[in-house]
Formats: C-alpha cells, structure tokens, sequence
C-alpha cells in the first residue's frame, strides 16, 4: 500500500533520515525476509529498525559478511508488535524507495499516530 511522506515521517526521520526521495510504501506482515543486502547484479537493499519506544537500529552489519558467506542473506525473521522494520532498494543504481513492514495487530496505531 502505498502511503504519502507525510504519513511515514515519523518513521523515515528515525530510520532513513537522509532518505528525500517520494516512494514509499507500507506492508503488513508477521515476517520480514532479508536479501540482497550485497550489491548483486547491482542491487541492495539497507534495512533499519524503529520500535514504539524511539530506539533506531541499522543493520549495517548485514553488509560487512563477504556475499558468498552472508550468514543475514535469505534470513527470516519474525516482527513483533511495536516494530517497523524499514527497507530502502537500490537497483542498477536506481532508487526503488522505501518499503514500511509493520504487524498487522498494529499497523493501524502506527499509521494514526506516527509511532
């Protein structure tokens, strides 16, 4: 689904500050898989975390792993309530925007009040 700035700002100004392009997207799921988070075939993906408490997390992490050895690549994890895990795309160079994963029990919270 996709959502306006405004309503993700919140979120993005925790997670991807920098971020000024217009893509955003929200996606409600109770997992989160993690890929192509080495530049392969020119695409990656960067991905950060917001809990309901402020606390911002990256997982620049992710990327250190050579690409053949990436324990994080195909990883699947469960969301919990109360955290919105963010993706932000790049391929072939090309901003592909920000995608919003957050649990279905709260995404309407989230959305209402900016959490």
């Amino acid at each position: 689904m996709k959502v306006t700035r405004a309503q993700a700002k919140p979120i993005l100004e925790r997670t991807f500050p920098n971020y000024n392009g217009r893509k955003v997207s929200v996606e409600f799921t109770d997992t989160v898989e993690f890929y192509d988070l080495n530049w392969d075939g020119g695409t990656c993906n960067q991905y950060a975390a917001v809990s309901t408490d402020g606390a911002s997390r990256s997982f620049e992490g992710f990327n250190a792993a050579a690409p053949w050895n990436n324990p994080y690549e195909g990883a699947k994890v469960g969301l919990p309530e109360n955290v919105a895990v963010v993706r932000h795309s790049d391929f072939c160079g090309h901003d592909c925007g920000i995608t919003i994963y957050l649990h279905p029990a709260n995404a309407p919270k989230w959305l209402t009040s900016g959490s």
